[in-house]
C-alpha cells in the first residue's frame, strides 16, 4: 500500500504528520461498487482501473454491473476479462451481471419501461444480491463501503430498487449514491415528472454524492470522480488509519452527520514540474515510473495553489451547491512521487499551508497525502491530484431548475421550504402536459395521496 501522510486532529490542524501504511497480508476485501446505467458502468470501471493503478484493487469484493443491455454487458465483460474473474472460492473480486435481460437494447431512456417486467427483473435482482452475501462470507468480513453510481435514464428506478436491496441486506455497512444529474432535456423531463418521486421513495435518507452531467468533457469529470474516490480509499484520516478499514467509509462517516443529504466533490488536476524516477520490480511491467523532486523544485507554493483551487466553481462536480465553512472537510492530494520523496514534500506543504489561512477559513479541515501515479492517456507528463468532499445543506440550484422548470413562479411560501435530500424535498408538481413524454399514470403511481413520499407546495 502507498505511504500516506496525513494532518492530525490532535494537533491543532496546524501539522502534517507521517503515517506509513505498510502491505498487510490477507486483508479482506472491503468495498462493494455499483455501476448502473451505461454511465454509472462507465463510472464504476473507471474506479476499478483506478484502484488497480494504486495496486488496491483486491478491498473490491464484487464489482457490479447493472445494464440490461446485450451490447453494453458484451462490451464490459470483454474489458474486464482480463483484469477481473468471478471469483468461485477464496476471497477475490467477484463480477456480476444481470441474468434476465428483457429486451436485447435494453430500456432505452424511458424509466418506465422496466414495468413490464418487474417481476422476472426483481427475482434476479435478489439472485445478484444473494451472490454479493455469499462472497462477502467467503471475504469473511461483510463490506464496509458500498459505492453506486446511479443516473437519471432507462434504469434509474430499477437503481433505486437495488439500493434498497443492499440497504436490506447490509444495514450496518456506508452506503454512498453517487448521482449524476442530468443536463439534457428528455432527461430533465423524465427526473422531473417521474424519476424524483421514485427516488423520494426508494432513496429516503440517503446521503448521495452529486455531480452533474457533463457535455463536453464527460471522460474528464468521469476521470476526476474516479481519481477522487480510489484516493481517498487509500489515504488515512484521523485515529482510524488501520490498512483493513475502507477509509473512504471513514471519511463519508465524519460528513454525513453534517450532511443535509448531500455531498460534494471538488478535484483539480496540475502538471508537476518535476524529473524522473524509476523502480525494478520482480513482476511484470518489471519497472514502474514515478516522479522526483529535483533541487530546483518548489512544489509547496503549486500544492498550495491546487489546495484553494478546489475553491473555485469550475472545480467543482456539481453547479449551484452550498458548502458551510464550518462544516468538516476532507482533502486528499495524490502526488507521483516514490515514497522517499513524499515525506520532505508533505513537510514543505505543511509549512505553506500553515502559514496562508486555509485552517482560519475551514476550521474543520483533515488533508491527506498519498503516493499514486495514475495513467492520463498518452501523457508523459506526471499531474498531481487534489480531491475535496464536502458536506452540503440547502437547496441544489441544479435540482430545482430541474423539478421546477425555468420561468416557474413560487408562491411565496414555496421559497421557505428547503431541500435536505431525498426524502424532505418540497416542489411543485406540474400539470403542463409535454410531446415529449406519455401522460402521467396516476392509477398506477400514486393510487392514495396518503402514500406520496413527495409533499407538493
Amino acid at each position: 500500500m502507498p505511504s500516506t501522510f496525513v494532518r492530525a486532529r490532535s494537533r491543532n490542524h496546524r501539522l502534517l504528520h507521517t503515517a506509513k501504511r505498510g502491505a498487510v497480508e490477507s486483508t479482506p476485501p472491503t468495498l462493494v461498487v455499483v455501476g448502473v446505467g451505461t454511465a454509472g458502468v462507465r463510472r464504476s470501471m473507471l474506479f476499478s482501473e483506478r484502484m488497480s493503478e494504486l495496486s488496491a484493487a483486491g478491498r473490491i469484493q464484487t464489482a457490479v454491473y447493472y445494464d440490461c443491455n446485450e451490447v453494453t454487458v458484451g462490451n464490459v465483460q470483454k474489458t474486464l476479462h482480463k483484469s477481473f474473474g468471478v471469483a468461485r472460492s477464496g476471497a477475490g473480486t467477484q463480477v456480476l451481471f444481470p441474468n434476465y435481460v428483457p429486451e436485447p437494447n435494453g430500456f432505452m431512456r424511458d424509466p418506465t419501461r422496466f414495468r413490464d417486467f418487474r417481476g422476472p427483473l426483481e427475482r434476479d435482482m435478489d439472485n445478484i444480491i444473494s451472490q454479493v452475501i455469499l462472497h462477502s462470507e467467503r471475504c469473511g468480513r461483510v463490506p464496509e463501503t458500498i459505492i453506486e453510481f446511479m443516473g437519471f435514464s432507462g434504469h434509474a428506478v430499477l437503481g433505486g430498487i437495488l439500493h434498497q436491496k443492499l440497504q436490506n441486506a447490509f444495514p450496518n455497512s456506508t452506503i454512498l449514491p453517487v448521482m449524476m444529474l442530468p443536463k439534457d432535456h428528455v432527461s430533465e423531463e423524465w427526473t422531473r415528472r417521474y424519476i424524483w418521486e421514485q427516488y423520494e421513495s426508494l432513496l429516503s435518507g440517503s446521503n448521495c454524492l452529486v455531480t452533474t452531467q457533463s457535455d463536453v468533457n464527460g471522460r474528464e469529470d468521469d476521470a476526476r470522480l474516479a481519481t477522487g474516490l480510489a484516493g481517498f480509499e487509500v489515504a488515512e484520516f484521523g485515529e482510524e488509519n488501520d490498512p483493513s478499514i475502507s477509509q473512504l467509509g471513514v471519511t463519508l462517516r465524519r460528513l454525513m452527520p453534517a450532511s443535509g443529504g448531500w455531498l460534494g466533490m471538488a478535484a483539480v488536476k496540475r502538471k508537476m514540474p518535476v524529473t524522473r524516477k524509476f523502480e525494478w520490480l520482480n513482476f511484470p511491467p518489471w519497472w514502474r515510473q514515478y516522479a522526483a523532486v529535483g533541487p530546483e523544485d518548489d512544489l509547496s507554493s503549486l500544492l498550495g495553489s491546487a489546495i484553494w483551487s478546489t475553491l473555485d466553481p469550475t472545480a467543482q462536480l456539481a453547479d449551484g451547491i452550498n458548502q458551510p465553512p464550518n462544516a468538516p472537510q476532507e482533502i486528499v492530494v495524490s502526488l507521483p512521487l516514490h515514497a522517499d520523496e513524499l515525506e520532505p514534500v508533505a513537510t514543505q506543504a505543511a509549512e505553506a499551508l500553515d502559514n496562508s489561512s486555509i485552517f482560519n477559513r475551514f476550521t474543520n479541515l483533515d488533508i491527506a497525502f498519498n503516493t499514486a501515479r495514475f495513467s492520463d492517456g498518452i501523457e508523459p507528463d506526471p499531474y498531481m491530484h487534489v480531491t475535496r468532499i464536502y458536506p452540503v445543506s440547502g437547496e441544489l440550484r441544479t435540482v430545482t431548475d430541474i423539478l421546477r422548470g425555468e420561468g416557474v413562479a413560487l408562491p411565496h411560501a414555496a421559497t421557505t421550504m428547503v431541500e435536505t435530500g431525498f426524502g424532505s424535498y418540497f416542489h411543485l408538481r406540474d400539470h403542463t402536459p409535454n410531446p415529449i413524454l406519455p401522460p402521467a399514470d396516476d392509477d398506477t403511481e400514486f393510487e392514495d395521496d396518503g402514500q406520496q413520499h413527495v409533499r407538493y407546495v
